[in-house]
């Protein structure tokens, strides 16, 4: 009988595990046979597919936080236009932007860059925001987006996770 506190919390572990697993949702980009990259979300988070390989993916959170995704191809000139043009971008939809610096990261091994900064929406909501870029192992790279209210905790949280995810097989 001394087992069963111990069995009990075993199965109430599986059963966490098991939950957890369930609960979300691989997603690979651009097709799942023949990927350049996989992320991990929570089911209950809604994926609104790309209209064709190079568009955008996105997330959505249950309190709106939006995640979007794409692949570029892997040169130096297509990083380039792509940072300037995710620059240009957030400061036509957002007022008193402020990014920090770059930062390396390194999600499953691969090399990337990320910032988080903030800024408003046009009606002054404060936002947090995000924009990330990933070499990936064929070659080319991710760019990630990422938009929450500044108050949405949970949503931060979460697209951090689903972010820092990124694998590529």
């Amino acid at each position: 009988m001394k087992s069963t506190p111990f069995l009990l919390a075993a199965l109430a572990l599986a059963f966490t595990l098991t939950a957890r697993a369930e609960d979300t949702q691989k997603i690979a980009y651009p097709t799942p046979d023949a990927p350049s990259f996989i992320i991990e979300a929570p089911s209950s988070w809604e994926l609104t597919p790309a209209d064709e390989d190079g568009g955008y993916f996105h997330l959505s959170g249950p309190n709106d936080a939006t995640l979007s995704f794409r692949s570029l191809p892997g040169s130096e000139d297509a990083l380039k236009n792509a940072i300037q043009d995710s620059l240009a971008r957030i400061n036509e939809k957002f007022t008193d932007v402020e990014m920090g610096d770059a930062k390396d990261w390194k999600p499953s091994g691969l090399t990337g860059f990320y910032a988080i900064g903030g800024g408003k929406e046009k009606d002054g909501t404060a936002v947090r925001i995000g924009v990330a870029w990933c070499e990936l192992s064929d070659g080319k790279i991710v760019e990630m987006w990422f938009v929450a209210n500044d108050d949405d905790e949970t949503g931060i949280g979460q697209a951090q996770d689903i972010v820092n995810s990124l694998t590529s097989p």
